[in-house]
């Protein structure tokens, strides 16, 4: 686990000087894809147009989540791809030390979740995010599959004592749904997460984001909606971005904060862009995340060396604006302590309802999409 002082060195580190870093890289989640593939046809990516070869077999998988376990980090986010496809998956966390994880997220396109509901509910997963990015006809669209959204939704109900999400990637085409489209989410115990739209994805060649991104009566109802929910440094950030306009970049923290490993074995410092600085099929993750490779970029991303990108950005815009990160959240405390942080609709027995919250390990309310330049290459030559 490390240290209580862990955080307070990132933040000196990436604001004051980068002597105070911690020494010693302690990653607080760690994001893994047992799998590239997936079955939706979204028009925002072009994923599923390849068949992507696996590379962490089902003893591997275990192995790694039991070192990312014994590494003291305590959330584990399993995406993708869809993570469902592995039809080992459940095997994997059966077997698994899992018991000390205070999170394992789940980051679906919810398909198959209403087949598999009873192996989820079985299983350790914690929380479950569904990726939905509109209403149903909007969504549907985007998604390129008909029917699911109403699969998603009804995939949600059938789950139990699990903490559940939407995550919603802003967009134009539903820019104008964002209120009741939480409201329907609040209706089965969900809360509303939120993606930007990135414009370095590599899997972009033939995405039709056009269509997708937001104009500026669209930016403005987004950043009507997110004002009333997340800090307004982040709002004005998303609303510049949305907007094209020039952009005050934080220093990046994501190094310090994830490690991500990709199913072909490859460990990124909390960032698609970069190249790998290890592969787990050669060596151990602690190896990885002991090794000069690893620090060297995770401090270059603080000094922004790095093709740029928006992934995580909330965490890095947290750092910079500590003082202002503070006020929103004893704000939203006490609002919630003052009984007045409730859904407007009634929350579905099965589930509980979770206050949208970031919390402090490095998953956070804002899930910025995943993004890469240089890493086309290496994925397309993991999918053989």
């Amino acid at each position: 686990m490390p240290s209580p002082l862990y955080l307070p060195r990132v933040w000196m580190g990436s604001q004051i000087s980068p002597r105070f870093l911690p020494s010693e890289i302690t990653p607080l989640s760690a994001h893994i894809k047992l799998t590239e593939n997936c079955q939706a046809k979204c028009i925002s990516c072009n994923y599923w147009q390849s068949r992507w070869q696996d590379g962490i077999d089902t003893d591997r998988a275990i192995e790694l989540i039991n070192e990312i376990d014994a590494a003291g980090i305590r959330s584990l986010r399993l995406t993708g791809g869809e993570p469902l496809l592995r039809k080992d998956l459940f095997h994997v966390l059966a077997t698994a030390n899992t018991s000390r994880f205070k999170r394992i997220i789940l980051q679906t396109n919810g398909l198959a979740i209403k087949k598999l509901h009873k192996e989820i509910n079985a299983s350790p997963i914690t929380h479950i995010a569904v990726s939905i990015d509109g209403l149903k006809e909007t969504n549907d669209l985007i998604r390129g599959i008909r029917g699911y959204f109403n699969l998603g939704m009804e995939g949600l109900k059938l789950l139990r004592d699990k903490k559940l999400a939407i995550s919603v990637t802003l967009n134009r085409m539903s820019a104008a749904e964002l209120d009741e489209l939480a409201d329907q989410a609040h209706a089965v115990g969900a809360k509303l997460e939120f993606n930007i739209l990135s414009q370095s994805l590599f899997f972009l060649k033939d995405a039709n984001l056009d269509s997708m991104w937001p104009e500026s009566g669209d930016v403005d109802s987004i950043s009507g909606f997110l004002r009333r929910r997340r800090p307004g440094y982040e709002v004005d950030y998303i609303t510049r971005y949305y907007n094209r306009e020039q952009l005050d970049e934080p220093p990046c923290v994501l190094g310090f904060l994830q490690v991500f490993v990709l199913s072909n074995g490859d460990v990124l410092t909390g960032c698609y862009p970069l190249e790998p600085v290890g592969n787990i099929l050669r060596d151990k993750l602690a190896t990885i995340l002991a090794s000069d490779a690893y620090a060297r970029q995770a401090q270059a991303m603080i000094r922004r060396e790095c093709p740029g990108c928006t992934c995580g950005v909330e965490s890095s815009l947290a750092m910079k604006h500590g003082v202002a990160s503070a006020f929103f959240e004893l704000s939203r405390l006490q609002r919630t302590t003052n009984g007045n942080k409730r859904p407007t609709t009634p929350v579905a027995p099965h589930a509980k309802y979770v206050p949208d919250d970031t919390d402090a390990t490095g998953d956070s309310l804002v899930e910025i999409h995943p993004s890469a330049t240089r890493a086309e290459d290496r994925r397309n030559a993991a999918s053989g």
